[in-house]
């Protein structure tokens, strides 16, 4: 294997450093081969690339904690949190409260929460750019200059889309002569919870929580379907 380090060093003994700032070694020259200089250009270059690839990876790693980090400090304070449903001291039932002529709510003048961060929330970006007509000067025509930076803003939008599910159940035939294996045979179907219902689980949960938690008001088609589960429930 050829020696690739360099063949000769110069005999020049180290000048006198004269400028503010000059190191002893930039008085000193360094004679490489060919092959050498690019072997060590080479291992720059890819020792360079492994360390972006860590820098982007402890980024991500960085960004990952913080959410995790948001997600423990949420559920924290909703276990044990305040709860602003409980009363702050207990009262007898024929002890009458107290008239107090504070009113309920924020006190006029009081510092508030601010808004709430939600850094546990996915984010979407979204890129709005201008038309080719409105990137030039509407006087000149000159073209605009890109400026360094887009300007960011937030929203928190609430996104739900049905979707139709597609069930292909896979069917094989038999390939022997015996007599108790049927001729085809198909994968099982996928649970309903209404034999021959065209509508999947995530549909009744979503009506039932509609009815009974949040208690909106159902329309016809949902009276229906409400109709069909009792009839199911109790058959």
């Amino acid at each position: 294997m050829d020696n690739t380090l360099p063949q000769a060093l110069s005999t020049a003994e180290l000048g006198p450093v004269k400028g503010t700032g000059a190191t002893p070694f930039s008085q000193q020259t360094v004679v490489l081969t060919k092959q050498a200089y690019i072997e060590l250009t080479w291992q720059a270059n890819y020792w360079r690339a492994q360390y972006e690839q860590l820098m982007e990876r402890e980024a991500a790693l960085k960004a990952a904690i913080e959410a995790q980090q948001a997600t423990i400090r949420d559920l924290t304070q909703r276990l044990y949190g305040t709860k602003s449903e409980k009363a702050t001291r207990s009262h007898r039932a024929d002890e009458p409260s107290p008239a107090s002529p504070r009113k309920r709510g924020q006190q006029p003048g009081s510092r508030g929460h601010g808004r709430r961060h939600c850094a546990t929330l996915p984010i979407g970006v979204e890129v709005r750019d201008l038309s080719t007509a409105e990137k030039r000067c509407p006087s000149c025509g000159a073209a605009f200059r890109p400026f360094p930076g887009p300007e960011e803003s937030t929203m928190i939008e609430v996104h739900v889309q049905a979707h139709v599910r597609r069930i292909q159940r896979q069917r094989y035939y038999k390939g022997c002569r015996c007599v108790h294996v049927p001729g085809i045979v198909t994968a099982p179907p996928a649970p309903r919870l209404i034999p021959k219902s065209p509508f999947g689980v995530s549909v009744w949960t979503e009506v039932l929580l509609d009815k009974y938690l949040y208690g909106r008001p159902t329309g016809f088609c949902r009276k229906v379907a409400f109709s069909s589960i009792c009839e199911s429930v109790s058959h």
